[in-house]
């Protein structure tokens, strides 16, 4: 059975993680895919743990996605109450806007009120970050404890796989070593036939 074909047949009794709605799941496959690729000959225990690293990997994606939007989220609290005290900005209308304004998408309308309340709140762009970091320190935290985690999982892994790699390879290389010898050895014994009967 071909190497990719067998890592296929594996493929099935592998967990992956639920796919949120935005994330794509050939773009999943596909990591993993090119994962398994870098393997000489999979065994079932190789691909269970390049599962898992392709699943690691997609964590430390996933998690450094929600640490922006910790931050944009909190960045757009502080503009929702900035301003005036008799004015209190819509929260989901600021964030919207925010992310366009930030991602110079903003129209004429979503400038204008992110400029206005930054005006208003006395803050620069990098000042709302600064504050809006400060605010959200604790959760991004908890979100960087996740990626460290993500990664000490990925170095164990690694070792787990290039252990795993490097027995195979050891293995075909006394079998080739020991077919070489076997074979060394038969021709030796023709030798040795050839001169008694001589």
């Amino acid at each position: 059975m071909p190497v990719e074909d067998k890592s296929k047949s594996l493929l099935p009794f592998l967990s992956s993680p639920k796919l949120l709605p935005d994330e794509s799941e050939a773009e999943f496959q596909l990591g993993l895919q090119s994962l398994l690729s870098e393997l000489d000959n999979p065994s079932p225990l190789a691909v269970a743990l390049i599962s898992q690293l392709n699943e690691s990997l997609w964590w430390i994606k996933r998690h450094t996605k929600d640490k922006e939007l910790l931050l944009h989220e909190a960045m757009a609290r502080l503009l929702s109450k900035g301003g005036s005290y008799i004015e209190r900005y819509n929260n989901r209308e600021v964030s919207a806007a925010l992310e366009h304004y930030l991602d110079g998408r903003a129209d004429e309308d979503e400038a204008a009120l992110i400029d206005v309340i930054l005006a208003e709140s006395k803050l620069t762009l990098s000042d709302l970050r600064v504050r809006a970091f400060k605010d959200a320190a604790k959760h991004i935290k908890l979100v960087d404890d996740l990626i460290h985690r993500q990664h000490q999982t990925m170095r164990h892994l690694q070792r787990s796989i290039d252990s795993v790699d490097y027995k195979s390879r050891l293995i075909k290389r006394m079998d080739l070593e020991l077919a070489a010898l076997e074979s060394k050895q038969s021709v030796q014994g023709a030798l040795t036939l050839d001169d008694k009967s001589s």
